[in-house]
């Protein structure tokens, strides 16, 4: 009776779990004076852009431009609005993985992504080693 009752408890929590609603990554995220708008782009896929940053502008009163881009075409953008990951692809419930894009370095690099409520971990990986940054959505 004691193994009936243990096998209807797990079945229960993984019909429970496998239930679950998947969270929603639209919207705005902030981490410190970053914000940045993320969306559906392409069915399941997540694409997110840069909204907002705390000093828009170079001490000259600039925009501040992607000027790192290895790409010389790319270099006079503005921050504001570049794409930091397109086409992340669902990897598990909540989960995305693709690559997002740096502007601080211009470099781009493997990535995660994973929504928990109003939270949302995006891990950027060069090689072997990985940076988590920790987003609160705002809207």
């Amino acid at each position: 009776m004691k193994k009936f009752i243990a096998l209807a408890s797990f079945i229960t929590l993984i019909a429970s779990a496998a239930a679950a609603p998947a969270e929603n990554p639209d919207g705005k995220w902030q981490m410190g004076n970053l914000t940045i708008a993320v969306r559906h782009c392409g069915g399941e896929l997540l694409c997110g852009n840069i909204v907002s940053l705390g000093a828009r502008l170079n001490p000259d009163g600039t925009e501040k431009l992607d000027w790192k881009n290895p790409n010389p075409e790319l270099r006079k953008r503005h921050v504001v609005g570049i794409p930091i990951f397109q086409g992340m692809a669902p990897n598990g419930p909540n989960k995305w993985k693709g690559v997002i894009y740096s502007a601080d370095d211009g470099n781009t690099y493997r990535s995660y992504a994973t929504v928990n409520g109003s939270n949302m971990d995006v891990q950027g990986c060069w090689g072997p080693f990985c940076k988590t940054l920790k987003f609160v959505r705002v809207q």
